[in-house]
């Protein structure tokens, strides 16, 4: 007999979550940190950067953000486009992103279940993974609607202001999510937003009591978003797994049921990879 899938929401016992999301401070070198903090300003949105506004964006001086953008191109993961003087990110950091999607057995996993679940809801289906305090998009499966919301795949958003990010935090403990949203922030991106700890918090403990976290339009206006967390302990992560779509189609009477569909596939999830482990 099958178990009906469960509605708590998995909670990262035994995860070394600051780990995962800010890594140890112990033994960091300030150059290596430096550069790494350039070529993370690197994103979909922002792929072109000056010197001087990289300088300004890692606060350091112009002098310093040169050489550290030499010893990068030198590695090939930035480029420097010769009439504009711009850089943007060379194919060394697609061979490293490649390298993850291949060797992390995650997304190869998760494709098949994101196309199907977006054939069950209709819309927008998305798995985000815990990086940097932040949610990012590592894969989707777009809905045949001619009117839906994007994939967004390699894209970064917030924690608070997104359903992908409100179930990872649910998944945390609260000094955990609380410590998360003190290095962040909680900026409103809409009215809707929740951008206060202490409402943020009542909204994680109902998260965990119903099972699954909503985005109603508090990250992009006439977007509604319903995603369940999955916590791996065996690979110190939390990741999450969303439908989105346009309010019209996501009426509150539809979410409890996009919300099951939702629960039903990450039930096929909660044990990612751990075959290989056996």
């Amino acid at each position: 007999m099958q178990r009906k899938p469960s509605n708590a929401v998995p909670r990262s016992a035994g995860l070394n979550i600051r780990a995962v999301a800010r890594g140890s401070d112990s033994y960091q070198v300030a150059s290596v940190s430096k550069a790494l903090e350039l070529l993370s300003c690197f994103s979909i949105g922002t792929p072109v950067w000056s010197l001087s506004d990289l300088a300004r964006r890692a606060d350091v001086p112009k002098s310093t953000a040169h050489n550290l953008l030499r010893t990068l191109k030198r590695f090939d993961l930035v480029r420097q486009n010769s009439e504009t003087k711009q850089y943007e990110v060379g194919p060394r950091a697609l061979e490293l992103g490649l390298s993850f999607v291949r060797n992390s057995g995650v997304v190869a996993q998760v494709r098949p279940t994101l196309r199907r679940l977006m054939e069950a809801t209709g819309e927008t289906c998305k798995f985000g993974m815990l990086s940097n305090d932040q949610v990012v998009i590592v894969a989707a499966s777009e809905s045949s609607f001619q009117l839906h919301t994007r994939g967004d795949v390699g894209t970064r958003w917030d924690l608070h202001s997104t359903s992908l990010g409100k179930a990872i935090l649910a998944a945390l403990s609260d000094d955990e999510a609380r410590e998360i949203m003190g290095r962040r922030g909680m900026p409103a991106h809409t009215r809707n937003t929740i951008s206060a700890w202490e409402p943020m918090q009542a909204e994680l403990a109902a998260i965990r009591q119903r099972g699954y976290a909503l985005d109603l339009e508090e990250n992009e206006p006439g977007v509604r978003c319903v995603a369940v967390a999955v916590a791996d302990p065996l690979r110190d992560s939390v990741i999450s797994c969303s439908a989105s779509g346009p309010r019209e189609r996501m009426p509150d009477e539809r979410i409890p049921e996009i919300a099951r569909c939702i629960q039903s596939a990450v039930q096929k999830l909660n044990h990612f990879g751990r075959e290989d482990r056996a």
